[in-house]
């Protein structure tokens, strides 16, 4: 989402042409076929094999800010904030924000080096213990020419010089601003930012001329960008990561594409590809379309498809879904409260499986606390009460650490999914379980059918213990799901009364 499409814009739906198949890892999450209807639970099993590894995940769940302040708006925001320890947070700082700060450092007028809001962001992750991802989501207003509603300066030479300013500002601690004044970082370089994403959205309309109609860059002056603002900021830092094209989709249907044309373009091919994932664009989508699609659009079924191509334009470079949510609907909160309640926890677990079974490094939560939405929000921002979706963030990033050796799973109903995997330096198994059953007599309630899950464990030694972590719409928002001791056995069973997902551990007795 660009950033004025957190309040004021939406995604509109792709292209089609999207029949690229997911990559054959994704296969053991899904056996037979679904059970759908409007009341009766359901019986699932889920069978793991313990002995059979099928990969190593390197997923990482990090989180974002687009405006300042939202730490400090209510007591408990901040302290949720650091609890969650995300690894890596991203900073989508767009020009355009009306009625709320400023990000961008002269984003609106040359030569305007505030830094202020910004600092703020990179000082709160820092000290936090992540990293920061910064994005500067597109060129400050004062280098478009609105009237072309283009870039003014094509070679992008003005964008070039911006962005080494701005890593000389962090990773060296000043710079020479235009007038020659020297701007100076009070943090020195104890703030130093590695991971650099160049736009966000260029498929999408964006806010560098708020007067006109949005416009944008197109695929080959996308590459023109990169290719003259990459080597002037590796010129200031070599050690930086360099993060793009960031589209709106993985597959952007706009001709040409953007990461193929980067790619076969790019002087520096990009240190990690990106691109964002959303499962609707509409409140008024049913769950069924913000899950599996709607005529071809969307859902996580798309996302998925996305990633396979992107696998194919850009083998061997790790991928980053540096945006991901239920949906990317602007104008109000969904009336249903699906993407922050069990709804929002089945979806989000159930992307979390796919990315982590299809190879992808990082995914991004948009946003931790959105300054009026709560369906962009892990925790809300007015009262700083955590929501849902938080805490299933919070255990998936802990019972799925990155290094984690992906175990054999399937699951006998295509609506309950399962990933099972052992987390480094560990002989337990952990287990996720995904309850989406839709219920077709309450299309777009986000409420769910009930499922039954019999889960049993084979390929491995006597087991010691057993616990599970319920997340669905029971759960206590202020303390999230608590621990529950199941018979230590190979076998174990849970319940759902709707959406959820269930958090499993089978700790193993020695060899």
């Amino acid at each position: 989402m660009n950033g004025s499409q957190g309040k004021w814009g939406h995604r509109a739906p792709r292209g089609a042409g999207l029949a690229t198949l997911i990559t054959a890892a994704l296969a053991v999450v899904l056996v037979a076929g679904t059970f759908r209807g409007s009341g009766a639970e359901a019986d699932a099993a889920i069978s793991i094999d313990a002995g059979k590894a099928i990969g190593i995940s390197g997923m990482r769940l990090g989180t974002q800010f687009v405006w300042s302040g939202v730490l400090d708006r209510a007591p408990g925001t901040r302290p949720r904030f650091t609890a969650l320890a995300a690894p890596l947070v991203r900073i989508n700082v767009a020009t355009d924000a009306p009625g709320l700060p400023l990000v961008m450092p002269a984003g609106v007028v040359q030569g305007d080096w505030n830094f202020r809001n910004l600092d703020s962001l990179v000082t709160d992750i820092h000290d936090a213990g992540g990293d920061v991802v910064l994005t500067i989501a597109v060129a400050p207003h004062w280098m478009w020419n609105c009237a072309t509603q283009t870039i003014r300066d094509l070679g992008f030479t003005e964008f070039a010089a911006y962005m080494a300013r701005v890593v000389a500002y962090y990773n060296q601690g000043s710079f020479v601003a235009e007038d020659g004044r020297t701007i100076t970082n009070p943090a020195g370089i104890a703030n130093r930012i590695i991971y650099w994403e160049l736009w966000n959205e260029p498929d999408q309309p964006t806010g560098g001329c708020p007067q006109a109609a949005n416009p944008n860059i197109t695929a080959p002056q996308y590459v023109t960008m990169w290719n003259a603002t990459v080597p002037k900021m590796l010129a200031v830092d070599p050690a930086i990561r360099l993060i793009g094209p960031t589209t709106g989709n993985a597959i952007s249907g706009r001709d040409p594409e953007y990461l193929p044309v980067l790619m076969a373009g790019a002087v520096r091919k990009p240190d990690v590809v990106s691109f964002h994932g959303y499962g609707g664009w509409l409140n008024s989508q049913s769950d069924e379309a913000l899950f599996d699609g709607d005529r071809g659009y969307g859902g996580i079924a798309e996302i998925e498809r996305g990633l396979a191509q992107v696998q194919a334009w850009a083998p061997g470079i790790p991928i980053w879904v540096t945006e991901l949510n239920v949906n990317s609907a602007w104008e109000e909160d969904d009336p249903a409260q699906r993407p922050w309640t069990a709804c929002g926890v089945a979806w989000g677990a159930s992307a979390f499986l796919h990315l982590a079974l299809g190879g992808v490094d990082a995914a991004f939560q948009y946003q931790f606390a959105h300054p009026d939405l709560r369906q962009f929000s892990l925790v809300d921002s007015n009262t700083g009460d955590p929501l849902l979706p938080y805490w299933r963030d919070y255990y998936l990033a802990r019972y799925f650490p990155p290094g984690s050796t992906l175990l054999s799973a399937s699951s006998r109903l295509a609506q309950v999914e399962v990933l099972a995997a052992r987390p480094p330096r560990s002989r337990n198994v952990h287990v996720l379980v995904v309850n989406r059953r839709v219920d077709d007599g309450a299309p777009a309630a986000g409420v769910g059918l009930p499922a039954t899950v019999r889960i049993k464990l084979a390929g491995t030694h006597d087991v010691s213990g057993v616990t599970v972590r319920m997340l669905e719409a029971s759960t206590p928002l202020q303390t999230g799901p608590a621990v529950v001791t199941l018979p230590a056995d190979k076998t174990a069973s849970v319940s759902f009364g709707g959406y959820g997902a269930a958090l499993l551990e089978f700790a193993l007795e020695p060899e």
